[in-house]
């Protein structure tokens, strides 16, 4: 019997090990933790206060940042089965269906991941009908302003609001990730992925040009595209593996992802929340098994920063962001093999053993 517990131990480490993470109620605790975090500051039209609160739920939320938080607490919910993180879902879910020509390119992953949860299509056809679907026929009126965009111009006005903002390289995430958005939720994807190639030629040293990347990388791997580079910091890379490695270069040591690239130092506090969550998802859709032990290890410093309120701030002192949170819990639970799978895996083995600015802001 003595022997049963050991190899019981040693099988149950192996598994543990395996996944990298050291302690999995630690990561049960800190989905816990963090969807209850976003349940807590909901506001009542089912949105969330950007960059954290306002200090009253009443108030109308902002409705580009619904798509990543809400998909945060998605990720928290299908770990916990928490109850008050469904209703939650709900109410996100209600906020999303209001939504008339006022969407963002992440509602469409959210309007995917709402529907797996409480089955039918209901959410992936309001965005399908009354954006996706306007967008193909030019007829898109954002806003209600009165232009008429296709998705080719649509995707232009991204490019051009953030050059105008002066954080060009951030439109590789945008559009990035609004291709992820297209595929995942079937709609046609030729505009998004001619779009995120441009940005990615023309990424250059600087702001956001980490996480520019690394949405770039998600967008053009969860649609299959390979993509060599014609111009830009990147152009020496020869395929989209070769942009993977590129991305997985800027994690710091065995833990986070640099704020920018030429920031890819030790000890020097230089890691932040977003990009490690995008990093982390990029990786997982490019190579899940060349990068597991890289996103392992840094959806372990994600869950090592979690602030003691559950939710989490991009970088020290920088204060807590509930868009980070949903991106931090997102990129942690994408991370983290299922337990259930854990499990089976371990009793398999048993019974063939016969044994039963340095810093920025986002």
């Amino acid at each position: 019997m003595k022997s049963k517990f050991i190899i019981m131990f040693s099988v149950c480490a192996f598994l543990f090990g395996l996944t990298g993470f050291a302690n999995a109620s630690n990561f049960t605790a800190s989905m816990l933790n963090g969807g209850n975090r976003l349940t807590n500051l909901q506001n009542d039209d089912g949105g969330w206060d950007w960059p954290l609160s306002d200090g009253t739920s009443t108030n109308a939320s902002p409705k580009n940042t619904v798509g990543p938080i809400a998909m945060g607490l998605a990720q928290a919910y299908l770990q916990t089965g928490d109850s008050g993180q469904l209703t939650a879902l709900q109410k996100a879910g209600t906020l999303l269906l209001a939504k008339t020509n006022n969407f963002s390119p992440s509602d469409g992953y959210l309007a995917v991941q709402l529907d797996s949860i409480f089955g039918g299509s209901t959410y992936s056809a309001h965005v399908l009908d009354n954006f996706y679907s306007p967008l193909a026929t030019g007829t898109y009126n954002k806003n209600g302003a009165g232009t008429l965009y296709t998705t080719a111009s649509y995707i232009s006005l991204i490019d051009t609001s953030r050059t105008a903002q002066g954080i060009s390289n951030l439109a590789a995430w945008d559009i990035g990730m609004g291709l992820y958005s297209a595929f995942v939720i079937g709609a046609d994807t030729s505009a998004w992925i001619t779009g995120t190639e441009s940005e990615i030629n023309e990424l250059s040293l600087g702001y956001y040009d980490v996480i520019g990347l690394a949405g770039a990388v998600l967008g053009l791997s969860s649609a299959g595209e390979n993509f060599d580079p014609t111009s830009g910091m990147h152009m020496a890379a020869g395929s989209l593996a070769d942009l993977a490695s590129i991305l997985a270069g800027y994690q710091i040591g065995n833990g986070g992802w640099a704020w920018e690239s030429d920031y890819v130092i030790a000890n020097d506090d230089n890691e932040t929340v977003q990009e490690t969550s995008y990093a982390i998802l990029a990786l997982l859709s490019a190579d899940s098994s060349l990068y597991s032990a890289r996103t392992k290890s840094g959806a372990n410093w994600l869950m090592d920063v979690q602030l003691a309120t559950g939710g989490w701030e991009n970088y020290s002192a920088s204060g807590e962001n509930n868009e980070v949170t949903g991106e931090a819990l997102w990129a942690v639970k994408a991370a983290v093999p299922e337990p259930a799978t854990m499990l089976l895996f371990g009793f398999g083995i048993l019974g063939i053993a016969g044994l039963g600015r340095k810093k920025h802001l986002k």
